[in-house]
């Protein structure tokens, strides 16, 4: 299956994280120009402008980052299980690479003793097609392994376009793997075709909001 990696902005500054309130499909090879991330396959732009705030708490660039802040390093990115089992990896898989590039200049990632998550500004597939995908990590600051996550996510702009309502995913011990303890892993959330409208129309992403309302969980 044909994947895209396309980049909404062009900075590498994540956006904001949030809470635990409560499968990822394969990537391919991209290459990063001023406004898209191009694959070997197929390509397309975006002119979403990036920002570095959503709406629980901003991150900013860790050139600015002042003494005592943790380091993103402490919180290694993991790929996915699924991921790993088709050969992708941080020194393989441009996505991955690219998503380890915003968390290397993001100067704090996830809240202390909790899940968190960030949204990257990346998508996967193509617009108008029933395959976009916004690029999530899931950061978790707490002493427990997860696996089996189930979790609601919503996500909207600041004048009320709804882009996910509580909408559900799954990930999975089987695709997703183990969240380990002081880890990052990307999750991929799907966008409904009627939402699509409203996610590529953002010319700044501190007009997006998103929360994770519910957020289930096995202990491993």
């Amino acid at each position: 299956m044909k994947k895209l990696v396309a980049l909404l902005g062009v900075s590498v500054l994540l956006a904001g994280c949030d809470l635990m309130g409560g499968t990822t499909e394969e990537s391919q090879e991209s290459e990063s120009s001023e406004s898209s991330i191009e694959s070997s396959v197929e390509s397309s732009e975006s002119s979403v402008e990036e920002s570095s705030e959503s709406s629980t708490e901003s991150s900013s660039s860790a050139s600015e980052s002042s003494g005592g802040e943790v380091s993103t390093s402490e919180f290694p990115l993991v790929p996915q299980k699924s991921e790993i089992d088709q050969g992708y990896t941080l020194e393989s898989d441009p996505l991955l690479q690219e998503i380890q590039t915003r968390m290397d200049q993001t100067e704090e990632l996830g809240i202390e003793n909790d899940v968190a998550i960030h949204f990257t500004g990346l998508f996967l597939g193509e617009q108008g097609q029933d395959n976009v995908q916004a690029v999530f990590i899931m950061v978790n600051r707490t002493d427990m392994a997860m696996t089996n996550i189930n979790l609601t996510v919503s996500m909207s702009t600041v004048d009320g376009e709804v882009i996910l309502d509580s909408a559900p995913f799954v990930l999975s011990e089987d695709e997703f793997g183990i969240l380990e303890p002081d880890t990052t892993m990307p999750a991929y959330f799907r966008i409904p075709m009627d939402s699509q409208e409203a996610f590529f129309s953002v010319s700044n992403l501190e007009n997006v909001t998103y929360s994770i309302d519910s957020f289930e969980y096995d202990e491993r």
